[in-house]
């Protein structure tokens, strides 16, 4: 099995917001989204689908008057087909699709796998359209309100039943954030998504700024490390910033 990572944009974001005690906090520095595809035997899985493509073409149209205070930073290619043909692949060679959580970096680009099942926490899709908690402007419900071929799960999931794709819920960042680890052969690779945003701060406890729950998050990163040592696992954190010498560029990849 391999993981590849593909890069798909990424923002401006004061980096104090992933660790107040970070030396460059309070500037804003590039956030990089990433999806990535696991290849199995058994088919082929992409974890996460990116940004949609109007937040660089029209984004007022998506974000309203949170337009005027974020800015994605996107490329035409930077799409689901863009991105999967870096590795010869087009959405319909994704046989899995698994959703880290519903926030809109990681979520829009779920209309061009309405062929494929998408597992997600069950409670990550309770909290996702439910409109009244304060991370309800960065859920963008066009992103996955239609034709999507949901399958809800509940805490740690085998994805093929055999014990080399996990999904193991990481709850802290949204209510129902999930994390996937996979059975790599020369090391187990174990994508945290947004259970952490870096890895440094989590060794520390250092919570982020974007939380749901921060206890559920300090769990969360107990159960982490528990698998890390039971397991041997790299541990990725999606919005590494230095992601351009410590992320694999295709055709290199997580093996």
């Amino acid at each position: 099995m391999q993981v590849h990572a593909l890069h798909c944009g990424g923002d401006l974001q004061d980096v104090g917001i992933f660790d107040y005690a970070h030396p460059q906090a309070g500037e804003a520095l590039y956030n990089p989204y990433y999806m990535y595809v696991i290849s199995h035997p058994r088919g082929t899985v992409l974890l996460d689908t990116g940004a949609h493509p109007t937040l660089r073409t029209d984004p007022r149209s998506r974000l309203g008057d949170m337009a005027d205070v974020f800015e994605a930073l996107l490329e035409p290619d930077d799409t689901v087909p863009g991105c999967l043909a870096r590795l010869g692949l087009t959405p319909a060679d994704i046989d899995v699709v698994v959703q880290s959580h519903l926030h809109f970096d990681h979520a829009g680009g779920l209309e061009h796998l309405r062929h494929a099942p998408v597992y997600i926490q069950q409670a990550e899709l309770d909290y996702a359209f439910d409109r009244t908690h304060d991370q309800a402007d960065i859920y963008l419900v066009d992103d996955f309100a239609e034709d999507v071929d949901w399958r809800p799960v509940s805490g740690e999931h085998d994805l093929f039943g055999d014990g080399t794709v996990m999904l193991h819920a990481t709850p802290g960042h949204t209510a129902g954030h999930q994390s996937l680890w996979v059975d790599t052969p020369s090391r187990p690779t174990f994508l945290l998504c947004d259970a952490a945003y870096l890895i440094e701060p989590m060794r520390g406890r250092r919570l982020p700024g974007v939380l749901w729950n921060g206890e559920a998050m300090l769990d969360s990163w107990d159960r982490i490390e528990a698998i890390e040592r039971a397991t041997g696992a790299r541990l990725i954190a999606t919005h590494a910033l230095d992601f351009e010498t410590a992320v694999p560029k295709p055709p290199d990849v997580w093996a």
